[in-house]
């Protein structure tokens, strides 16, 4: 009896080749990625968006404050070292654990001496320490050596009044009008600078070495400028600092009398 062969074709479609061109075996379409890259990690895309706003931040506090213009371009003491001088100054900024006290040298070189201070408002600075004041119920003195910023004494005082700060900051009256900064010398009315200017950009406040020959302005661009009290010199900036009211003490400032009760 013969027997009737089976052909070997059929209508059922061979199942895809197992190469590269081959997609998964359920039939689902394999994604067009490539399996060896990365997603971005959400912590890295969160800084991106940080540092973004960041950057727009920045430009709209210069955009409010100074518009479109800059402050007033001056070159560095670096640049223009003459006329010399011969003293530093000693500022303190406030942290959220203290303040922090900085001295800045003649040379331009800038240092912080110490933070976690108990006071704020630097009062001296004496041959013996800078003077840093105490307000509140604990009013008093810090007496912080400037080389290594311990705290050598403190002292309680009478009283404090306007005459402390008087004598040393308020030096300068300044005014913009028409687009022209003028800053001239209280005491005196000697004129220290005359420059064009925008007019949210104003000088702060001035503070006049103990010798009367320098004044050291605080603009609201946050720069220290140096002048000399006679106007013979244009201002050179002295430092930058991380905001515009800061009150400098000059080395050579002593305490106000009556200076403190033991």
């Amino acid at each position: 009896m013969s027997t009737t062969s089976t052909s070997s074709t059929s209508s059922t479609p061979p199942p895809p080749p197992s190469g590269d061109g081959g997609g998964p075996a359920d039939g689902t379409p394999e994604s067009a990625t490539d399996p060896g890259g990365t997603s971005p990690s959400p912590q890295r895309s969160l800084i991106a968006l940080l540092a973004a706003a960041t950057l727009v931040a920045v430009v709209v506090v210069l955009v409010l404050v100074f518009g479109i213009a800059r402050p007033p371009a001056l070159l560095t003491l670096a640049e223009e070292p003459e006329p010399t001088l011969t003293s530093s100054i000693a500022w303190s900024q406030w942290e959220p654990d203290g303040a922090c006290l900085h001295v800045l040298a003649p040379s331009g070189e800038a240092r912080q001496v110490g933070c976690g201070y108990d006071g704020e408002e630097l009062v001296a600075w004496t041959d013996d320490a800078i003077a840093m004041l105490v307000w509140g119920p604990r009013e008093g003195l810090e007496l912080i050596d400037p080389d290594t910023g311990e705290v050598v004494d403190t002292d309680a005082v009478a009283g404090v009044s306007e005459e402390w700060f008087d004598h040393r900051g308020g030096a300068v009256r300044s005014r913009t009008v028409d687009g022209t900064l003028t800053v001239t010398l209280r005491e005196s009315d000697v004129e220290l600078w005359r420059v064009d200017a925008p007019e949210a950009y104003r000088v702060n406040d001035g503070f006049l070495s103990p010798d009367g020959e320098w004044v050291v302005l605080v603009d609201r661009a946050g720069r220290l400028l140096l002048v000399p009290s006679d106007g013979s010199a244009e201002p050179r900036v002295w430092h930058e600092v991380e905001e515009s009211w800061v009150r400098p003490v000059w080395e050579g400032t002593p305490l106000p009398a009556p200076s403190v009760e033991r």
